[in-house]
């Protein structure tokens, strides 16, 4: 083999090592620091409640080269779904973060993940015991476990919990209890009826 043969093949395999993301047919083959720099700013994203450009970054058609990576990449879907359409996927989110919490006992996103899911399907007492046990502890994980110990509590406790969110979350507008729009009042249409003659 010719020395020029050896320099080009030596460059080709130091590039290709080089390259964190590459494309594929389907998508972007992602690893390495490429893909920590990308799933943190998708966590990121979720932290704030920007729920829409944590999506867009995630339908990037990714391929995770690295099992701990995608796993936090399926958790983010999840959190996601939970969070934007919880009557449809709150039960399977309940089964997929206890799951994700007896393997990971130590990661307490998991079992606030679990109570939210949890307080979704009706299980309020599961939920609460799993919030006031990590409150308790002072180990609550983000703003939004102290919105789901709002949303399950009532009279003063809720502008407690949600005070206590604004106090300790980054991003302050996660703080607040969704309502559903109101539609408005039916109005009887009084000007096309007649009066009797």
């Amino acid at each position: 083999m010719l020395p020029t043969t050896r320099c080009v093949i030596a460059l080709a395999v130091v590039a290709a090592m080089a390259t964190p993301a590459y494309p594929c047919l389907n998508g972007t083959i992602m690893e390495g620091d490429e893909a920590v720099k990308a799933i943190v700013a998708i966590e990121a994203h979720i932290d704030a409640g920007s729920y829409g450009a944590a999506s867009e970054r995630l339908g990037g058609g990714f391929h995770w080269m690295d099992r701990h990576i995608e796993a936090r990449a399926t958790d983010a879907e999840r959190v996601i779904a939970l969070r934007t359409a919880p009557r449809r996927t709150a039960r399977g989110a309940a089964e997929y973060f206890a799951n994700r919490s007896k393997q990971n006992p130590k990661n307490l996103r998991y079992q606030a993940w679990l109570a939210e899911a949890y307080s979704a399907i009706g299980k309020r007492e599961q939920a609460l015991a799993i919030l006031t046990d990590l409150h308790k502890r002072d180990v609550m994980p983000d703003g939004f476990a102290y919105v789901t110990l709002a949303k399950l509590s009532d009279g003063p406790d809720v502008d407690t919990w949600l005070d206590t969110c604004r106090k300790r979350a980054k991003t302050k507008s996660i703080c607040v209890i969704p309502t559903a729009a109101r539609r408005p009042a039916k109005t009887t249409r009084s000007f096309q009826m007649k009066l009797p003659r």
